[in-house]
């Protein structure tokens, strides 16, 4: 897995629904940044989680970073990057 700067947070989602990503990572909660992307990459059969492995609460209060993927196991890995954990 490579990592690359954010340019788009839309156009981030857009790639992970698409397939042409296997996962985001966003370090910020703004709701107007992440409402209709995290809807796009569930409805494309994606998930998403923060670094505690809760869902991402558009309200706030999680726990970041989060990771929006392609699929559950994708986002485990990418959440255990994100904690620091090397297995």
């Amino acid at each position: 897995m490579a990592s690359r700067p954010c340019g788009s947070a839309g156009l981030e989602y857009l790639a992970v629904a698409r397939g042409e990503s296997d996962a985001t990572a966003f370090s910020w909660e703004a709701a107007w940044d992440h409402a209709a992307g995290l809807l796009l990459v569930e409805e494309a059969g994606g998930t998403h989680l923060t670094r505690t492995g809760e869902p991402f609460r558009i309200t706030g209060g999680n726990d970041l970073p989060f990771t929006a993927a392609r699929d559950a196991a994708t986002a485990r890995r990418v959440v255990a990057l994100l904690s620091g954990e090397t297995a």
